[in-house]
């Protein structure tokens, strides 16, 4: 018997939007948009696929704080690490980024709509106290900690995640389907659409 996922449930972003995905994909013409970077994209793909059950979400300043402090969600869930969307100052005042608004979420590669974030709320994180609380110390000899502090941008958007499409790759495609076939109802589906491109 497999182990069940964290959290309880698999949140299995696809699977869950599916009925709404045409009218998503429609939604996002007209919306304002964010380009990911390769590491948000990672993000972003785990999220919807359940991978960080039971998120739903890039975390909340709520969550975020709890997660730094305590290695818990707001809601007593242990997790480990803070799963953020950091943007610039530019990026909130192009796309008028607050709470409430919704925004798409581009793949980097081919500017393709994946998903549509609905945001709650946009804070300026603690880089130092995260450093230190999650990799043990602001030490830039850590990979880590040195992608913290040189890379990451100078805010974080939370906020819940609809589903339009994953990510198209074309490395390892039968390892990648058979892993949608054990954790997800969307999977044959997607192996057909990737393997049929």
């Amino acid at each position: 018997m497999a182990n069940p996922p964290h959290g309880g449930v698999l949140k299995d972003l696809v699977a869950r939007d599916e009925p709404i995905r045409a009218s998503l994909k429609a939604e996002a013409k007209a919306l304002p948009d964010l380009v990911l970077t390769e590491r948000q994209l990672c993000d972003l793909e785990l999220i919807m696929t359940g991978g960080f059950s039971p998120l739903e979400s890039f975390m909340n300043e709520a969550d975020y704080k709890s997660v730094v402090d305590t290695l818990r969600l707001a809601d007593g869930a242990l997790f480990a690490m803070p799963i953020t969307l950091d943007v610039t100052r530019e990026d909130i005042e192009s796309n008028s980024i607050a709470p409430g608004v919704r925004i798409v979420l581009r793949d980097p590669r081919d500017d393709e709509a994946l998903a549509i974030i609905t945001v709650d709320d946009v804070y300026q994180p603690d880089r130092v106290k995260e450093a230190v609380q999650v990799f043990g110390a602001d030490d830039p000899a850590h990979p880590a900690v040195a992608y913290l502090r040189n890379k990451v941008k100078d805010y974080y958007v939370g906020g819940n995640i609809q589903a339009i499409q994953l990510p198209s790759h074309f490395d390892y495609v039968a390892l990648r389907c058979r892993f949608w076939l054990i954790s997800s109802s969307t999977s044959t589906h997607c192996c057909i659409s990737r393997h049929s491109r």
